[in-house]
């Protein structure tokens, strides 16, 4: 080892893996390693195409590869800098994650926590109680989390009106969650404007709106919640993640426009993918050489 050695980030991942739809792993684990992270991916489910607009979808459950795996690291003394936990196929999964924390955390290390449930009012058909109470669990040990206005309502134990988003709860009530950060997803601005309300402890809120698009795409919040962690692993304070990650999201977007696939296919991230490499260069000084 040389003075000039230096130690690289690692994440671990852990949601499912949906193979047509450009959403999840498929949008996460790409952004990641753009930072320049070691990316490790957890299943917790597979999927032939995400849930939207795809028809019956064959699935499976992954739960015992899970736990193989898990055993199998344990034995390995393997540790990360961070974990990033999605998608869960039911709430037996959450705890199995819960559980395993203490051995996969190195010190230091940080978890963030996109507690999928719902959207539009909505729970989701696989979200029951316990799903609700095991993310609100993970959510208080987390360091950021990334709940949308639904998700948010459910997390805070109010009521929720099917096709109707919530009105956004303030930065307090968010904190009151117990992270140290949280990123609420899915607020408007007026008709036109989308974006995110981001809130630190003992730090003032941060809103952030960029262009609102008319179609909604399978995966936004994937690739949002991925390019904040990334910039966050590269030093970003909440605010600029939150800005890069908007920007990327709206690139994406506008890329998006360009092509006639369906909406079900998920948004052309591939296309912003360059200018976000550029974005992290400019912002962290990440070296353009290994």
């Amino acid at each position: 080892m040389t003075s000039s050695t230096q130690h690289q980030h690692s994440i671990l991942v852990a949601m499912d893996l949906s193979s047509v739809g450009r959403c999840s792993a498929l949008v996460v684990v790409p952004v990641l390693a753009l930072s320049g992270s070691s990316v490790a991916f957890l299943p917790t489910a597979y999927l032939s195409t995400h849930t939207g607009g795809f028809g019956q979808v064959h699935r499976s459950d992954l739960s015992q590869d899970m736990a193989g795996s898990l055993a199998h690291w344990k034995r390995l003394g393997l540790r990360f800098d961070a974990v990033y936990i999605g998608y869960v196929a039911h709430h037996s999964q959450l705890d199995m994650l819960e559980d395993a924390l203490p051995d996969l955390l190195a010190p230091g290390a940080r978890l963030y926590v996109d507690p999928v449930m719902g959207d539009m009012g909505r729970r989701y058909a696989y979200c029951k109680e316990e799903l609700v109470t095991g993310f609100r669990r993970l959510c208080a040990r987390a360091h950021t989390i990334f709940p949308n206005r639904t998700e948010a309502a459910l997390l805070l134990g109010q009521p929720l009106v099917e096709g109707q988003e919530p009105a956004p709860p303030d930065a307090g009530q968010l904190l009151s969650l117990g992270a140290a950060q949280v990123v609420l997803t899915g607020v408007t601005q007026g008709s036109d404007r989308i974006g995110v309300l981001a809130a630190s402890q003992g730090q003032p809120s941060h809103a952030t709106f960029r262009r609102r698009y008319p179609a909604s795409y399978p995966g936004t919040g994937d690739l949002l919640a991925s390019t904040v962690i990334a910039g966050l692993s590269l030093g970003l304070d909440l605010g600029q993640a939150c800005e890069t990650a908007c920007d990327m999201l709206d690139a994406s977007l506008r890329h998006t426009q360009r092509y006639d696939t369906p909406t079900r296919f998920g948004l052309a991230y591939e296309r912003a993918l360059p200018a976000l490499a550029r974005d992290f260069a400019r912002l962290s000084r990440l070296p353009d050489q290994p």
